[in-house]
């Protein structure tokens, strides 16, 4: 299915699951879509921080928060709030998602550019590949 790709506020999408990069840490990142999830939702941002220090979150995973609308999908694919957005992590989050989107639970999907815009640049086609290769309804929310 091909990816769609919107002008949108991610907090108010009509898709089940809301997919964004973080890092491995659960360190807050400081952009306004990370602050304005973390203000909304608190309880899913210290639940992931105490997995990460446990130790059981790594980079190239994914972690869902089912407890809100919509919900979370942390895709991890930085090791540190201040680190690049690995494009290795991002391909292994992407293709796992894309395999075991049903074991996941996750029926839509809206997904907010990882990176930079310069990162982007060269993450968008690995998002088309992995995630056109997919019956999953996706949306990248573009900014308006």
């Amino acid at each position: 299915m091909p990816v769609e790709y919107v002008a949108g506020d991610p907090l108010a999408t009509s898709a089940q699951t809301l997919a964004f990069g973080f890092n491995a840490r659960g360190q807050i990142e400081m952009n306004p879509l990370a602050t304005r999830l973390y203000d909304q939702f608190p309880a899913a941002f210290a639940t992931f921080r105490k997995q990460c220090r446990s130790g059981r979150i790594k980079p190239g995973m994914l972690w869902i928060w089912s407890e809100s609308q919509p919900r979370l999908l942390f895709m991890v694919v930085r090791e540190s709030a201040v680190g690049m957005t690995r494009l290795r992590f991002v391909e292994n989050a992407l293709m796992t998602l894309a395999r075991d989107y049903l074991l996941y639970g996750v029926e839509s999907l809206a997904l907010v550019p990882m990176g930079d815009e310069g990162e982007w640049t060269a993450l968008r086609p690995v998002v088309d590949y992995w995630m056109g290769m997919s019956s999953l309804p996706v949306q990248v929310l573009t900014a308006g």
